[in-house]
């Protein structure tokens, strides 16, 4: 894998909930190249041979969850007291309700995105891994859930039930299963899509990862000084700066990715050195952690079709 591979993949996955570069259930290699300035057959190409290598696991169908009434997303560090810890949080985090996603790091820390229907829920359900664990917590940052346009039916509900672990099974074989047409099938992805009622994103094998480093800068930078350390890090790094944001702290995150294990400690050397710049914490992905199935999220599905009618 080069840079260019590397920096598709991250449209494809790291891109949180409220952002989609999918179309009929595959990426669109279109407006992928657009904003990487690739030709669209080269970003296909490319997305075809990460599939055959193994290095995209699967493809992931996530419903909007402002359709269950969750409509905050918010998202922590939680660094533990020693490795012991930490390795007892990632065990217990995949049984945790309202749990988006989690990533563990070498060391003694996760993150954590939590859902709730308000942001005093939210903290309710930090606090409880806080206080269990003894935990030192910083809060990245909140999102909102995009509303989607449309409600989508039980006919809906149950595609989106078949495809959560296996975004792209057979359109043949969903609509034996469901009764329906092929065609029908592909409309209504298609429209599930199309309303921002559904999310399609690719999961790492981190297995298949061979030589391939992300890692995080965590950067306390003068305020006025910010704009000019990010110029710099994107002049720097190029392609291999594939996101930036600012947590609710003031702290600057940069997320890069590397193909040796000296380049992540070496970008976080460079960073002290630039003007405004007052510490740097280096962070190196481990793996996303995933919930086990079913999880909260496959249960209000169940629910969805148990309480929807049809059309």
């Amino acid at each position: 894998m080069d840079a260019k591979d590397v920096r598709i993949f991250c449209e494809m996955a790291f891109k949180g909930l409220d952002y989609d570069s999918f179309t009929d259930r595959r990426v669109s290699p279109l407006a992928i190249g657009r904003k990487l300035g690739l030709d669209e057959k080269t970003v296909r190409v490319r997305v075809k041979k990460m599939e055959d290598d193994g290095f995209i696991k699967y493809y992931q169908a996530v419903p909007n969850l402002a359709l269950f009434g969750v409509k905050n997303l918010n998202s922590y560090r939680l660094e533990a007291v020693n490795i012991t810890t930490k390795h007892r949080i990632v065990e217990n985090i995949q049984q945790v309700p309202y749990i988006v996603e989690a990533v563990d790091y070498l060391g003694q820390v996760v993150s954590v995105s939590i859902a709730g229907a308000s942001p005093k829920e939210i903290e309710e359900v930090a606090s409880i891994l806080v206080n269990r664990f003894e935990l030192t917590k910083m809060n990245l940052g909140v999102r909102a859930a995009k509303e989607p346009h449309s409600s989508p039916d039980k006919l809906d509900w149950q595609i989106i039930q078949k495809l959560r672990y296996d975004a792209l099974c057979n359109a043949k074989d969903l609509a034996q299963e469901l009764s329906i047409t092929p065609r029908m099938v592909e409309y209504r992805i298609t429209k599930l899509l199309d309303s921002n009622a559904l999310l399609i994103r690719a999961i790492i094998n981190t297995q298949k990862q061979e030589g391939l480093i992300f890692y995080e800068l965590e950067m306390l930078v003068e305020e006025s000084k910010q704009f000019a350390v990010v110029k710099r890090l994107s002049e720097m790094y190029g392609e291999k700066l594939w996101s930036i944001r600012t947590s609710e702290g003031g702290v600057l995150l940069a997320n890069l990715f590397g193909f040796t294990l000296a380049e992540p400690e070496e970008a976080a050397v460079k960073a002290l050195e630039y003007d405004g710049v007052r510490s740097c914490s280096l962070l190196i992905f481990k793996e996303i952690i995933e919930p086990k199935r079913p999880n909260w999220i496959d249960t209000l599905i169940e629910r969805k079709i148990s309480s929807s009618k049809s059309k």
